[in-house]
């Protein structure tokens, strides 16, 4: 499984990560987006209902981020 660290970037560069690893990664293929922007928390979700990919988890960590900010991880299929 692919991790991609997007913590400490703002919108829309985690979208744009996650965007650019499922495009290099073959049907099926499983990847984690682990961010740190609370905008992350609409801006994925609708990435991935636009492009077919499918949320299998999303879930919180509370200020285990850089800066003690909530930690955001996603669980992503590629379609």
């Amino acid at each position: 499984m692919t991790e991609i660290d997007a913590t400490g970037l703002t919108c829309p560069m985690p979208v744009l990560r996650l965007q650019k690893v499922l495009r290099d990664t073959p049907p099926k293929a499983r990847v984690t987006l682990l961010a740190t922007d609370p905008m992350a928390k609409i801006d994925v979700p609708h990435f991935l209902s636009e492009n077919g990919h499918t949320l299998l988890d999303q879930r919180a960590q509370d200020k285990a981020g850089p800066g003690g900010l909530d930690l955001l991880i996603f669980e992503v299929e590629k379609a």
